[in-house]
């Protein structure tokens, strides 16, 4: 749904595209993946889609080719899992639930960093009964981290305890199909992170992030990139919203990338 200017241009821009359904995004999930990222400026990112379009299929959900994104990261009262991104561990994870504004499903995820540099994601959808789990109930509120999560955490092996809400994110998101290639590219915008009565929107900057079963081949995406000059770069939503938000967090790694974001802070 458009909500803002910034929506509206993005929407306009994506008229040359093809559409692709559900299903054929559902086909290229990857939940085992290799990920690069790219962070652009606004108008970078609309330059982008108009030199892939050719290239690119717009996933279209309800007629919708923008879809919103509420998120709540869960971490320790210390930060593990922050800080495990922030000292460069090679092996990481985090846990969020997350709510699909334009179907309104909800998903508690996990989602893995191993040291092959590829992504795993774990998931249980909660805003409806799982046969599987029938004992489980359908999750009401998406900052309570309770039983359905606990039980997803024990299934793979987690055992972090004292888990509680650390950052709540809100985007808006386009997902991209290559008509070519095995490949899922999202580009987010509209990034909004709340912590502790205080809101940080991030109006300027949009997320690339190219996904992939295997290594990166050649692609237009990838050429738009080599002829900007611009290099994939490290984009973490969640470290960069809990150095914005949590005055305790550790975050020298992460500064050099504040420095060069364009935000607005408010009380809330």
């Amino acid at each position: 749904m458009v909500i803002d200017l910034k929506a509206a241009l993005f929407q306009n821009s994506l008229q040359g595209f093809s559409h692709s359904s559900l299903e054929e995004s559902k086909a290229m999930s990857f939940l085992n993946r290799f990920d690069t990222k790219f962070v652009l400026r606004a108008e970078n990112a609309l330059d982008f889609l108009e030199n892939i379009k050719n290239d690119y299929s717009v996933l279209d959900i309800n007629d919708s080719v923008i879809q919103s994104y509420k998120t709540v990261y869960f971490d320790t009262p210390d930060l593990l899992c922050f800080n495990l991104h922030h000292n460069k561990r090679a092996k990481r994870f985090k846990f969020r639930t997350r709510q699909y504004m334009s179907n309104g499903k909800i998903f508690n995820e996990i989602k893995q960093k191993l040291n092959t540099g590829k992504t795993i994601k774990f998931r249980q959808r909660r805003d409806r009964i799982n046969e599987s789990t029938p004992d489980i109930p359908i999750l009401q509120d998406i900052s309570d981290f309770d039983s359905g999560f606990s039980f997803l955490m024990q299934n793979n092996g987690y055992n972090v305890e004292n888990l509680t809400p650390s950052l709540f994110v809100f985007f808006n998101r386009i997902t991209l199909l290559n008509k070519h290639f095995p490949e899922r590219m999202t580009l987010d915008f509209g990034l909004k992170y709340s912590y502790n009565n205080e809101e940080f929107i991030l109006s300027n900057t949009s997320i690339v992030e190219l996904k992939r079963e295997r290594s990166p081949e050649k692609t237009a995406s990838q050429d738009f990139f080599r002829k900007i000059h611009k290099n994939p770069g490290s984009f973490s939503k969640y470290a960069i919203g809990v150095a914005l938000t949590h005055d305790e967090a550790k975050k020298n790694r992460f500064l050099p990338r504040i420095k060069n974001l364009s935000y607005e802070r408010s009380i809330v």
